[in-house]
């Protein structure tokens, strides 16, 4: 964690509990110069100020450090006994996996299983594996090896032993190695294929080569001629270059498999032909072309993403006939969601020029909808020009109330930890405390991480006690200034930029995705950096997107800038912030389409469901900061390319 977050994080903390007493402030500050002799390895000044506190809920934490820098010099029993006494800490998982890391660099196998838990991952889980071969317990690592051989990604090197005492006692049969080899294909990991296929007899080693080549160019390898032999292996995959083929061009898969598909049928079965069918089906439907309806409704035992495709194929045509009997068709528990409800009534008030009676019929489905406070609850609200139910029912509970569940050990060190600024742990501490929390027990947490300043984790909290009616605690102000001077200074509407906020990192400053992006409005680093140019914004390093006042300068320019590439349309520059500008280009229509419309047939179910929530998050803070409501009517005009007609 960088400095920078690191001073927010704890001035947060301290600025969010200053009016509350701090019983634990001198313990704290002990704790502190503990932890700096522990690093500077000054074991005698660090265990007399470990006396001192003993009793500080983050003791542990100190010996669970003393015993992670020195595992090398400690021994078993002190790591058996910290285990014992604070085996409920989501420390001692992490001091576990560290301690039987070393137990297999030192070969002692028994005293690994005598203490193995599944705790570190896949790294672990091939070292249990491999001391069940070292220990003679051969047919339990056998059937561990092999669970660990059938996936498709590469494995840790802590898994290479038993593979090879695996292949030592037969496991690594050629059927073993296709079976990878298959899903690692489906995975797209070519070079592991390759490497595989090493083992296998030339004749194999040929198929996996074509199989590559038919990743990297289907349309030119189809028409091979060895793809037409008689062998499961080539019609394999062939299946596999038609799916290949359909994320390109769905209309060239569709007329090679109509060639070949009864072949298919006849030899693999109607299962596997369908699977094949479906797939070109909903490439076709996700690139909206006017074919994939039919295609969809030619699908057999149709799952739910081919239902719901059946629809959106069907209103991306404002086929409203077509559209309304799909969604007749869906099964009840899919069929009365908001979605569903919404398009129904939308659909009989387009065909009410023609049956006017059907007119009452959408406006009484409009009435029921727009009593919801929601994406599809606005639109309906809209749709009779009624104003929004935006009511908040805020969780009151007693100061007892509360100060028995902040009394609960685990609540204790994840505020501790919060104070402190260490946000992972603080958030490890909290999930695992309110792991056995009822529903009442969990709203009485989120209301006192609220009071804390933890926003993130009282709105993650509330939400899993199902109570989602206290705007204050789920949709509060935060970073007010900041978000109001950054939107003043772009012209920008502030409640939109604390939509994004809300849907992209539910205020965590030190969010980082999978991706790579990072802070409250999870800013990619290459982004950030070209944006902070553009700005004349200085950024020395993709660490400082973690400053709070950079993110949300930075992650606002470049709304805004996504704002203007799409000529001020807020729907588009929402759903390009997530998707990016490139995708969202080739998804506008090139005829104006209701913005409604347009939404409901993204093709990406993220980027759909994103533009949804923060649409109506928008509305939400716009009423948390004024009082009014700029309604999503006007928020949301028809999308179209920018040369569009």
């Amino acid at each position: 964690m960088g400095g920078i977050l690191l001073l927010f994080a704890w001035a947060l903390a301290c600025v969010a509990v200053a009016a509350e007493p701090d019983p634990y402030a001198e313990e704290r500050r002990v704790f502190q110069q503990a932890e700096a002799a522990l690093k500077r390895g000054h074991l005698r000044t660090y265990r007399r100020l470990l006396q001192q506190i003993e009793t500080y809920p983050l003791a542990p934490y100190l010996e669970y450090e003393r015993l992670r820098r020195w595992m090398r010099r400690v021994s078993d029993s002190e790591i058996r006994t910290f285990l014992a006494r604070h085996g409920e800490l989501p420390i001692a998982d992490r001091l576990r996996a560290r301690w039987l890391k070393r137990l297999a660099r030192q070969g002692r196998w028994e005293v690994f299983l005598e203490n193995y838990q599944p705790v570190g991952g896949t790294t672990l889980r091939c070292l249990e594996a491999r001391a069940l071969f070292e220990t003679g317990r051969t047919r339990e690592a056998m059937d561990r090896a092999e669970r660990l051989w059938l996936v498709g990604r590469s494995q840790p090197r802590a898994c290479d032993p038993v593979f090879e005492r695996w292949a030592e006692y037969g496991g690594r049969t050629r059927e073993a190695v296709w079976a990878r080899i298959r899903l690692v294909m489906q995975n797209g990991r070519t070079s592991l294929a390759r490497y595989l296929a090493k083992s296998l007899p030339d004749a194999d080693q040929r198929w996996v080569r074509r199989w590559i080549r038919m990743r990297r160019a289907p349309a030119e390898a189809l028409h091979h001629h060895e793809y037409r032999r008689d062998l499961p292996l080539a019609r394999e995959i062939v299946r596999y270059g038609v799916k290949r083929l359909a994320r390109r061009d769905p209309q060239a898969a569709y007329d090679f498999w109509s060639g070949v598909r009864e072949v298919h049928r006849a030899e693999d079965g109607a299962e596997v032909v369908a699977e094949v069918d479906r797939y070109i089906a909903l490439r076709a439907a996700y690139r909206g072309l006017p074919q994939a309806l039919a295609w969809l409704a030619a699908v057999p035992n149709a799952d739910a993403r081919v239902r719901e495709w059946r629809v959106r194929s069907a209103l991306a045509r404002q086929d409203w006939d077509a559209a309304l009997a799909w969604i007749e068709a869906l099964p009840p528990d899919e069929r009365d969601g908001e979605r569903w409800r919404y398009w129904r009534a939308r659909i009989l008030e387009a065909r009410a020029g023609r049956l006017p009676a059907l007119e009452s019929a959408a406006r009484r489905e409009f009435t029921r909808l727009s009593r919801e406070r929601g994406y599809y609850g606005f639109l309906a609200a809209d749709r009779l020009g009624r104003a929004y139910p935006i009511r908040s029912d805020r969780l009151t509970f007693s100061d007892g109330e509360l100060a028995a569940v902040a009394r609960r050990p685990g609540i204790v060190r994840a505020r501790e930890l919060y104070r402190l600024g260490r946000l992972a742990d603080a958030r490890r501490e909290w999930n695992a405390a309110i792991a056995d929390l009822d529903e009442r027990g969990l709203r009485m947490a989120a209301v006192l991480a609220s009071r804390w300043g933890w926003h993130d984790r009282a709105i993650l909290t509330v939400a899993r006690s199902d109570h989602f009616d206290d705007l204050d605690l789920r949709f509060p102000l935060v970073y007010r200034e900041q978000v109001l001077a950054q939107a003043r200074q772009l012209r920008i509407d502030p409640a939109w930029v604390y939509g994004v906020i809300r849907q992209e990192s539910v205020y965590m400053a030190d969010a980082r995705s999978h991706a790579g992006a990072l802070g409250l409005m999870q800013v990619m680093p290459s982004t950030g950096r070209l944006t902070a140019r553009l700005i004349n914004t200085r950024l020395r390093s993709s660490r400082e997107l973690l400053d709070v006042d950079k993110n949300i300068r930075i992650g606002t320019a470049y709304l805004q800038r996504m704002r203007d590439t799409f000529g001020g349309n807020l729907v588009a520059a929402t759903a390009a912030y997530n998707a990016g500008p490139q995708r969202v280009r080739q998804w506008l229509p090139e005829q104006p389409l209701a913005a409604d419309l347009w939404v409901e047939t993204i093709p990406y179910n993220e980027t759909r469901h994103y533009v949804q929530r923060v649409m109506a998050y928008t509305v939400i803070f716009d009423h948390r900061l004024d009082g009014r409501v700029d309604p999503l009517r006007r928020r949301m005009p028809p999308v179209a390319a920018p040369d569009a007609g």
